[in-house]
């Protein structure tokens, strides 16, 4: 039987899982990813990307997979990094991650040139201290020796394992879109701004469609992995992009949650929305479409936390987690006043502001910690609403299809349907959905279908999934909730401490 090897490398795991020709998963592997927090820096080491990938690929062959069922491989990453290496594809320093924003004066002072309106034109994006470009000119300033040693700067940790599978150098358009130097409306890179600034466009990898063969295995990588060498290795997809499809949201106006270590809500759409409403602009795997991504910072994150922070009694993480499950299922959630604004990372929507941080609001004596826990899965759930209205204004109408590592925990699948008001539709196995949707360039690099919305409409819309209904007395409860929720942040902004 022929499968599409479909990996999926993101911040806190990489996934990998096979696809045959009926979109039927097998062989579904998750391995987990270090990443290294310093003050305000937030990096990881490439290499563990590509040793994921082969982990991963010896516990197929160990299950009887054989090289030569592999029809081809292909990727989503995580996005706009910044992961520097030389020729020989080894990395010059561990990678800056996409929620670093050291370049903060980089981004101050291209902003004062290009003008943010300029910028916005072009890329459809604001730039800040996260943006790839700003972290280009900060390490050229602050890190000379290491950009002298540079011969590649790769923008997604996909690209980085497809270097090391095939020798070759590409990124997507959907990755690209992220970098803040890519023409939205020509995808292609914006050479000018980076000469203006004294950066080698050189650098920057050519930009395939996601469907494009990037090269093959070559015989070292087939050695270290044990994929047949000559197999075929697509470009691949950003993680939003593949997600997306993966959502199976290909009509323009609809909307999909994403809760992994970070989120987003994203929507398709025929053009920008206005500079005002501060989301972010991605290429879509089809040409002429685009995402409209509202990023956010924490979420995953912010679960994490709760459970380590609050939860009690446990001995390992799985029991972890499901204490803390059980903890906030049997909190009663109508008389839990507790507020949680979860910007423990800063926050990029709805608002932007990366010296923002949590905070809880409404601390009695009588507070347990599963209140708190539950306050801030709330927290995030409003989080995604206020985002929500950002990007569509009125209320949805529609279910809310939901993805991502996040969608484990089923009180907060139920928590976000009782605040959206609406069902929310998990499709079965989401955690591995990034993963099938970039599985998709190879349906069409293989002729199993001829279009991304062909892909949807045959493999994802009729899939399993789980389906979450609103509490009507919880809904209205969380409406008067949300609007406590929205005042937080004007009220205490200017009451963060930096340091």
């Amino acid at each position: 039987m022929g499968y599409i090897a479909a990996f999926d490398i993101g911040t806190t795991n990489a996934k990998g899982v096979l696809v045959n020709k009926q979109g039927e998963l097998h062989q579904e592997q998750d391995v987990p990813m270090q990443t290294l927090l310093d003050g305000g820096w937030i990096e990881q080491h490439p290499a563990q990307w590509m040793d994921a990938v082969c982990t991963i690929a010896n516990a197929w062959w160990s299950s009887g997979i054989r090289a030569d069922d592999i029809e081809l491989i292909t990727f989503s990453g995580q996005m706009q990094d910044i992961i520097p290496i030389r020729a020989d594809g080894s990395p010059v320093r561990p990678a800056i991650l996409y929620s670093d924003g050291r370049a903060a004066h980089q981004a101050e002072r291209m902003n004062q040139e290009l003008s943010p309106e300029g910028i916005f034109q072009v890329t459809g994006n604001a730039l800040d201290g996260t943006s790839p470009l700003a972290k280009l000119l900060w390490i050229k300033e602050q890190e000379a020796e290491q950009d002298d040693q540079t011969a590649w700067y790769l923008i997604s940790s996909k690209d980085y394992v497809i270097y090391h599978l095939t020798g070759q150098a590409v990124t997507d358009a959907t990755s690209a879109a992220t970098a803040g130097m890519m023409n939205l409306h020509t995808r292609t890179w914006e050479s000018a701004w980076l000469s203006r600034f004294g950066l080698n466009s050189e650098k920057l990898t050519p930009i395939l469609a996601p469907d494009a063969v990037a090269g093959e295995v070559h015989s070292e990588a087939a050695r270290i992995t044990g994929f047949r060498a000559g197999t075929t290795v697509l470009c691949g997809i950003g993680d939003a992009g593949a997600t997306t499809i993966g959502a199976g949201v290909t009509a323009a106006g609809e909307m999909y949650g994403y809760v992994g270590t970070t989120g987003w809500i994203g929507m398709t759409s025929h053009q920008k929305l206005p500079a005002e409403s501060r989301v972010f602009h991605l290429a879509h795997a089809a040409e002429g479409v685009l995402i409209a991504v509202a990023p956010m910072l924490n979420a995953g994150n912010a679960h994490q936390w709760a459970v380590a922070t609050f939860g009690e009694g446990a001995v390992s993480s799985q029991q972890a987690y499901q204490a803390f499950e059980e903890a906030v299922r049997t909190t009663d959630r109508l008389a839990n006043p507790l507020l949680f604004l979860p910007y423990l990372n800063g926050e990029r929507s709805p608002i932007q502001d990366q010296q923002a941080s949590g905070c809880f609001i409404g601390l009695r004596q009588a507070t347990t910690k599963a209140m708190m826990g539950c306050a801030v899965l709330e927290g995030v759930a409003f989080a995604m609403k206020h985002v929500q209205q950002q990007l569509g204004g009125s209320a949805l109408q529609k279910p809310l299809v939901l993805i991502g590592g996040g969608t484990k925990s089923q009180v907060w699948c139920q928590i976000i349907a009782d605040v959206f008001g609406v069902p929310v539709r998990v499709p079965q196995d989401s955690q591995y959905l990034p993963a099938l949707g970039a599985a998709s360039g190879g349906f069409i690099q293989l002729g199993w279908v001829n279009s991304y919305t062909a892909f949807a409409e045959q493999y994802l819309s009729t899939a399993a999934a789980e389906v979450y209904m609103p509490d009507d007395a919880l809904h209205a409860h969380y409406q008067r909730k949300f609007e406590q929720y929205k005042n937080i942040y004007p009220s205490v902004k200017d009451l963060f401490i930096t340091y």
